[in-house]
């Protein structure tokens, strides 16, 4: 677990954030840029729908795996893949992929959500 992740998050950054800035320099991203982008994706959206730490993993995929090319299904089925893996996992070490029902019903911790993202991430960025 990268402990900058968290460190972004106690420092004020949303879930998305925190996992997007540990990321944007392998991406080659300009941080500044990333931050803005992502600023309204946090609590799910601010709706309290798909937690951020969820979001920041599809964005992370995209940057991955996806094409700027709209006809390249190739890259997208392989996008869509990992985020399947993803948030199967992702559900259930966690019970849910929606922020409120997270953090209300199951009452489980940002810090937590971050955590097994990153740790997510890294296990399906590496394979």
């Amino acid at each position: 677990m990268d402990k900058k992740t968290i460190e972004n998050y106690k420092c004020g950054y949303n879930c998305t954030q925190a996992i997007l800035r540990s990321y944007s320099h392998e991406f080659g991203i300009d941080e500044e840029i990333l931050m803005k982008l992502s600023s309204g994706l946090g609590y799910g959206m601010y709706t309290g729908q798909t937690c951020g730490a969820v979001t920041a993993a599809n964005i992370i995929f995209g940057l991955k795996y996806g094409s700027s090319d709209a006809l390249d299904k190739d890259s997208l089925r392989k996008v869509y893949k990992r985020i399947k893996t993803f948030e199967t996992a992702f559900k259930e070490k966690n019970f849910s992929l929606n922020c409120s029902e997270l953090k209300n019903i199951h009452k489980v911790d940002c810090e937590v959500l971050i955590e097994t993202s990153d740790k997510l991430l890294k296990e399906i960025l590496n394979k």
